[in-house]
């Protein structure tokens, strides 16, 4: 499902930013992505933020806040507004088809491969050595296609 999330003919916008901006999975395309559902109400949320910054910042990696429970635009601004500018805050759209499930409790992060499929739920609050693990995940290159497999004299 994901593939066709990400490969369709269009660009499938699932989120909006807080600029009323579209945002699309397919946008992340090609490195993976954690998507960390967070609510400004979620102490566990709030505490795992340094970790989840540090990925972003310390390693480059991508990262995406999606908000639990703002249904507006204007609710997404004034719970984005104490976020570190890193970990920027984005709201699903009702009619989102993504490849996975709503969260039914939070922290939930979603880590996506590089293709857009779903690589593992994490329920729960992230912990140092977790986003260790995730870390090494994320950062661990692509296999690299055999030269053969490029230079074909059958192209």
């Amino acid at each position: 499902m994901a593939s066709l999330l990400l490969g369709g003919c269009g660009k499938i916008t699932q989120f909006e930013k807080q600029s009323s901006e579209p945002v699309a999975l397919s946008e992340f395309y090609g490195r993976p992505l954690l998507i960390n559902y967070y609510a400004p109400w979620c102490a566990p949320c709030q505490k795992e933020l340094p970790l989840l910054q540090e990925m972003v910042t310390r390693h480059g990696l991508q990262v995406l806040l999606v908000s639990y429970d703002a249904t507006t635009r204007e609710e997404l601004v004034r719970q984005g507004a104490p976020l570190p500018p890193q970990l920027p805050l984005i709201r699903q759209l009702p009619d989102a088809r993504l490849p996975y499930a709503r969260p039914q409790a939070l922290p939930t992060s979603y880590l996506l491969d590089a293709s857009g499929r779903l690589k593992e739920t994490i329920t729960g609050e992230l912990s140092p050595q977790k986003v260790d693990e995730l870390v090494a995940s994320m950062l661990t290159p692509l296999p690299r296609p055999e030269p053969w497999v490029i230079y074909s004299s059958k192209q």
